[in-house]
């Protein structure tokens, strides 16, 4: 996801080993440990750098196949499970091996004209601050109102998860809840509007399995509404493989909630049906 880190998900790899799957992650460019080698922590790239985070994990992944030839499935929550629907959209060809499913975790489903608004604000801060530089209005646009929905707040990030060890780590976390420089706001805002148009939707994999995992209290997926809108248009785009799980009561990081052995279960259930069919 935006603003945090691989190793955050270090539980649910584990879990994932134990049932006997190989999982890869890596901190995206812009974040954790891969951005503060290249010293550019919070900022993508000056220009692209929607498209270059989509192309580190192509890189990423035809590296990986030719030593352990395996099915591959794909993992993304919010930003990453964005990224992950654009990787299934445009570059599936790009990649050694076929995509055997994705899940996405955190989802959500907008108008592409929304996107291209928060663009040309985006746009504005850049030109007011610069390229390199965090804006607090995108940030309290972007982050702000996520927490409304649980008044009264004893934290900034309650709406993550109801497990407040989860949200203190991540609290205290130096990779995590630091905004993105303006120029990476614009890339990301052009580049997930361009997901939900119907063209792009179109363009999927009618046979690619789809699993859409959320919180029905995840603000970021309209407490499940903006989830099962995003459901619906895969219906509609002739995707006839989706399933879905809402998990009563739950926020946005479900992976990090009080309930997350049960995500973890209904997660490895779906993937083993699935490669069950590969084998």
């Amino acid at each position: 996801g935006m603003s945090e880190h691989a190793k955050r998900y270090n539980e649910l790899a584990l879990s994932l080993n134990n049932a006997g799957y190989m999982v890869t992650a890596d901190d995206h460019r812009g974040h954790g440990y891969t951005g503060l080698a290249a010293k550019s922590s919070n900022h993508l790239a000056d220009h692209d750098g929607w498209r270059l985070l989509l192309e580190d994990q192509v890189t990423l992944l035809n590296n990986i196949y030719p030593r352990n030839d395996l099915p591959l499935f794909i993992l993304g929550h919010s930003m990453g499970a964005m990224m992950s629907l654009a990787l299934c959209q445009k570059h599936a060809s790009e990649i050694a091996c076929p995509i055997k499913g994705t899940i996405l975790s955190g989802s959500w489903y907008s108008s592409s004209r929304i996107y291209k608004i928060a663009a040309a604000i985006a746009n504005f801060e850049r030109l007011r601050l610069g390229s390199r530089l965090p804006s607090k209005l995108l940030h309290y646009l972007s982050f702000g109102g996520f927490n409304r929905s649980f008044r009264p707040c004893r934290t900034e990030a309650d709406w993550l998860s109801r497990d407040t060890c989860m949200v203190d780590r991540y609290i205290q976390d130096p990779f995590c809840g630091q905004t993105l420089s303006t120029q990476s706001w614009i890339d990301f805002l052009l580049g997930v509007g361009e997901l939900f148009t119907k063209d792009s939707l179109n363009s999927l994999d009618r046979n690619l399995p789809i699993y859409l995992m959320s919180g029905d209290k995840d603000a970021v997926g309209g407490r499940g509404k903006k989830v099962l809108e995003l459901r619906n248009r895969l219906l509609d785009s002739g995707i006839h493989n989706v399933e879905t799980t809402l998990y009563p009561g739950a926020r946005h990081e479900i992976f990090n909630e009080t309930n997350r052995c049960e995500v973890y279960k209904d997660l490895i259930t779906w993937l083993d049906r699935l490669v069950t069919k590969c084998i």
